[in-house]
């Protein structure tokens, strides 16, 4: 039986004032202000967390320093119902009211100037998108990183398929989201079904989570984010998204960004940061990390981190507050290429990056990536065995560059559909939206994950970018696309270009449920066989370039036009 640890708040720093900020219901939000010298008003930066404004997660102190030192005033605040704040528990109900009543309360504040800006990752990321949707004129930028306003919710395409669900959400609200403190403990995957663990979890802790709970409760859960709509609909700010090649949490980064861009008010202050990180902020190139180079047990090591984690959005406010340049001079697109560096462009994807196109084939050496398309329509298959998962890319899906996985060995499962290219003569850079178009055989709540690799000379298997879909029809040679997002990694002489096509990726993702129905009380069904029609008159087929995947479904008939 796991251990259960409560974790409750850390003691407020010595060099940090801690207030009690009312909300328009009477609930107070506990914060801590840090206030540079000399005292004068100044712009404030605004944090909210729901993971301790004083703990050693999310290592606050340190960051309210850092941009204490370069002259802002700092407010770092726990929201409602976490820590030290009253009020409710509940994931995202009050984020948008409570931050446009938070940069109320600072205006009044004799070491405010007026201005507001707002920075955070994951969910304190979301809660600086939650303000913008409150819309108080204050505010006068946002840097969320490794977010979206969609936060954990299970994203629709429109054409008949959807996000698989991970399984982070629940996991999240027995860990975070059960009263003011955390719970540490270590769920036990293997358990069917996968409610299971999570019922012996709450009966072992004496209490339960009504996030938790309102998940099984028949009805739409009332913890989830506001639309999308209505940050479009809200008044436009500077925004500066920051988004991880490799942070599990991109799929919502990526659909708040491509909706902002195609929005006249939002799109002309609209800056990315495109960076080889995970949702932990691991860097590629120190993947595997090395306990020196770790930020979450290294002082040295964050002390290192801390300059490109938060210069670029002190550059960004910067600029919009107009203390060092102007916003027109800041790049539109800053975007790391994995093995090849930083780089610029002015959209994303960048103007004139070239179209690339590989074939989904078969031959005698195996199923393979090739430049053209077979003559002919071949059928290729796999068997997913819900009993036997797929295993995840790591053992963290939100660290996943700490000890990145060779996932070579996997290829050999007979659950794996691997298809491999030639090994290419000269570097190769993959930039731009990543879709996968496939004609599929399936039944409607059938799972299909893919996943692009990097394999070395020697064999060895990275992942490069991932996607994955949940049909809610049944298809039978038709056409289905999964979005990988997007990447921008090179693909050095010699490597080649993989790709995997599976039913599980577990534990990252809920596994399939016999037909259609509720995976966390389903016990595994029978194997089952996929089919994936190549060649023929509409191939399946991998696209990087600047073709989104809104144009692919389009193209196809998947979509209506914008």
């Amino acid at each position: 039986m796991p251990n259960i640890e409560r974790v409750g708040p850390a003691a407020v720093p010595a060099d940090a004032e801690q207030v009690m900020i009312p909300m328009r219901d009477g609930i107070r939000l506990a914060a801590d202000v840090y206030r540079a010298d000399p005292p004068r008003p100044r712009p404030v930066v605004l944090v909210r967390l729901p993971y301790d404004k004083d703990g050693d997660y999310c290592f606050m102190p340190a960051i309210g320093r850092y941009f204490r030192d370069r002259g802002y005033a700092v407010v770092v605040q726990d929201v409602r119902g976490k820590y030290r704040s009253e009020g409710a528990t509940e994931f995202g109900r009050h984020e948008a009211d409570d931050g446009y009543d938070t940069i109320q309360w600072l205006t009044g504040q004799p070491w405010c100037d007026g201005d507001v800006v707002m920075w955070g990752d994951s969910y304190y990321g979301y809660t600086a998108i939650a303000a913008a949707i409150g819309g108080h004129p204050a505010l006068r930028a946002i840097a969320p990183r490794v977010t979206g306003s969609q936060l954990s919710t299970v994203l629709e395409h429109g054409d008949g398929t959807r996000d698989v669900e991970q399984t982070a959400r629940k996991l999240y609200f027995a860990t975070h989201y059960v009263d003011n403190d955390r719970y540490e403990w270590e769920i036990d995957w293997n358990g069917r079904p996968l409610r299971a663990a999570f019922e012996d979890f709450f009966a072992r802790l004496g209490r339960r989570s009504a996030n938790f709970d309102a998940e099984f409760g028949g009805t739409p859960s009332p913890f989830v984010p506001p639309p999308l709509k209505a940050l479009l609909e809200a008044p436009p700010v500077p925004a500066l998204y920051t988004i991880g090649w490799f942070d599990n949490c991109a799929v919502w980064s990526w659909h708040d960004v491509r909706a902002l861009s195609r929005d006249p008010g939002w799109s002309a202050d609209l800056r990315l940061r495109l960076e080889a990180i995970d949702h932990e902020n691991y860097r590629l190139g120190e993947a595997p990390v090395a306990p020196h180079d770790d930020h979450a047990v290294t002082p040295a090591a964050l002390e290192r981190m801390l300059p490109a984690y938060l210069d670029p959005a002190i550059e960004f406010f910067g600029a919009v507050l107009g203390r060092t340049g102007t916003l027109a001079a800041l790049p539109r697109v800053r975007y790391e290429l994995c093995h090849g560096g930083p780089r610029e462009a002015d959209a994303w994807p960048p103007r004139g990056v070239p179209d690339l196109e590989f074939y989904l084939s078969d031959g005698p050496g195996g199923p393979r990536l090739a430049a053209e398309a077979p003559e002919g329509a071949r059928t290729l298959r796999w068997t997913h065995d819900p009993s036997d998962p797929v295993p995840s890319a790591g053992a963290n899906p939100f660290a996943i560059l700490h000890d990145r996985a060779d996932l070579g060995p996997i290829g050999d499962r007979p659950d794996v559909l691997r298809l491999t290219g030639d090994p290419v003569r000269a570097d190769l850079d993959l930039v731009g939206a990543a879709t996968l178009q496939l004609r599929l055989t399936a039944p409607a709540g059938a799972h299909v994950h893919a996943r692009l690799l990097d394999v070395t000379p020697g064999g060895a298997a990275f992942l490069a970018a991932k996607g994955q879909i949940r049909l809610d029809v049944p298809l039978t040679g038709a056409d289905a696309v999964i979005d990988l997002q997007s990447v921008a990694y090179r693909l050095r002489a010699g490597h080649r270009l993989a790709l995997d096509l599976t039913g599980t990726d577990f534990p990252e993702y809920v596994i399939e449920a016999p037909d259609g129905g509720d995976p966390w009380s389903a016990v595994p069904g029978a194997p089952a066989t996929r089919e994936v029609t190549v060649g023929g008159a509409r191939p399946s087929r991998l696209r990087i370039g600047g073709r989104t995947p809104d144009q692919v479904r389009r193209s196809l008939g998947l979509a209506e036009e914008r």
